[in-house]
């Protein structure tokens, strides 16, 4: 009967969400809509050019380390200046066009230039879109953050399928081009329906000083609680940036998947993950977040040595469908946790200030992956992405759970 109730209410949830949220959520389906096309066009990539496993890697890592010098200017402009709007609208221009460039390259030197550049918009997009759903749904800040979450759950389950039939159809360097078609429908609704909107609705209607600034990130920095936060963040993100790079690989070169096949392989996993999302978010509302994270990050470690140690077909897509419950249900919890911490003044700051670490660490996975894969196959790489599960359920232990209202910076007048 309880998880009857949790699925009613949850479904009540979901019929009462504000149209703004549901907007914003769009908004970040295609921020990450660009990347889940791209993941499975890179064994077409690599197989073109003649690639290892370690410059496939390579290429990924060079994405994220690159965006990350967009974090803290992005998160800086949020809390300075305000613009969240704009700033978001810039994101959605900046997804797209990075991508149609790798498209039209034919060495690896061109390709990874460009790749540097494809993660901007989606670096843009989360200091300006959490920090606005943290400050508008102050009580259900899991919940929001969990809906905001289904967004790229939703592109990344929808883009594999796609793009996996369009490959049968057409090159890779095609798709590239034809991916550019959703975003220009997506930028084109949030247009019209979403920056007024947001802008007439904001309650921030004025930035911060420098002097408030620095001062409340002096005072984000010294909490262990975030800094311990960050570093799960970033572990559970070199498990996922790893799997996104060569789990495609995988099935494509290893298993002889078709593209259609291994595009319905990543969709289930997606989808899954689109499934747990809202769940985690809502419980942690209510029973907190340790505990849902703590299960979830062990789920995710124990469903990887399952999937790295057998390899029967029909046990690999369950594997699959339970990995992306688990590791993606878990990540709008550790988004609202450092929320929670963190003065509510500096929103787009800690969500650029999180972002940002947590990327130092998944831009090592991929290269680390691609070296394991390399010498001792790819299916260690499996292995070793179970251990950083592991290593971050050990250091979420040592999190201390506190009040979910995050302090503010400066008092309020009654």
């Amino acid at each position: 009967m309880r998880v009857v109730d949790e699925l009613t209410d949850q479904l009540r949830q979901i019929r009462q969400t504000d149209s703004l949220l549901w907007l914003i959520a769009l908004g970040h389906t295609f921020t990450h809509w660009c990347p889940a096309t791209f993941y499975l066009l890179l064994p077409y990539l690599v197989q073109e050019l003649g690639l290892t496993y370690s410059q496939a890697g390579f290429l990924i890592t060079i994405r994220v380390a690159a965006n990350l010098l967009v974090n803290i200017p992005a998160g800086m402009l949020v809390d300075i200046i305000g613009k969240k709007a704009l700033l978001m609208a810039l994101a959605l221009l900046a997804t797209g066009v990075p991508y149609f460039l790798v498209g039209i390259s034919h060495s690896f030197f061109w390709v990874a230039l460009f790749m540097a550049f494809v993660g901007v918009g989606n670096y843009l997009w989360h200091p300006a879109a959490i920090s606005t759903l943290s400050e508008k749904f102050p009580e259900k800040r899991g919940f929001a953050i969990a809906i905001h979450a289904v967004g790229p759950n939703i592109g990344e389950s929808l883009a594999p399928l796609l793009v996996g039939v369009l490959l049968l159809v057409m090159s890779w360097r095609n798709v590239l081009f034809v991916n550019l078609i959703p975003g220009i429908v997506i930028a084109f609704i949030l247009w019209k329906f979403l920056f007024g909107k947001l802008e007439y609705r904001a309650q921030s209607k004025q930035g911060l000083d420098a002097r408030e600034y620095f001062s409340g990130m002096k005072k984000m920095a010294q909490n262990p609680s975030i800094l311990l936060l960050v570093l799960v963040a970033g572990m559970r993100s070199m498990t996922q940036q790893g799997l996104h790079t060569f789990l495609p690989i995988y099935l494509t070169h290893d298993l002889g998947l078709s593209s259609a096949l291994a595009g319905l392989y990543l969709s289930i996993t997606q989808t899954a993950g689109m499934i747990g999302t809202p769940i985690a978010g809502s419980i942690s509302d209510r029973r907190g977040r340790k505990r849902v994270l703590t299960a979830g990050l062990f789920s995710t470690s124990i469903v990887l040595f399952v999937l790295a140690y057998f390899r029967m077909t029909w046990l690999f897509i369950t594997a699959l469908a339970f990995l992306g419950f688990f590791l993606y249900a878990v990540r709008p919890v550790i988004w609202a946790w450092v929320l929670d911490l963190s003065p509510k003044e500096l929103g787009g700051s800690t969500v650029s200030f999180f972002s940002g670490s947590q990327s130092l660490l998944s831009s090592l996975s991929p290269v680390i992956c691609g070296f394991i894969a390399d010498r001792w196959g790819i299916l260690t790489a499996f292995y070793f992405l179970a251990g950083t599960v592991l290593i971050a359920n050990l250091v979420v232990l040592a999190v201390r759970e506190e009040s979910r209202e995050a302090p503010a910076m400066v008092e309020e007048p009654a």
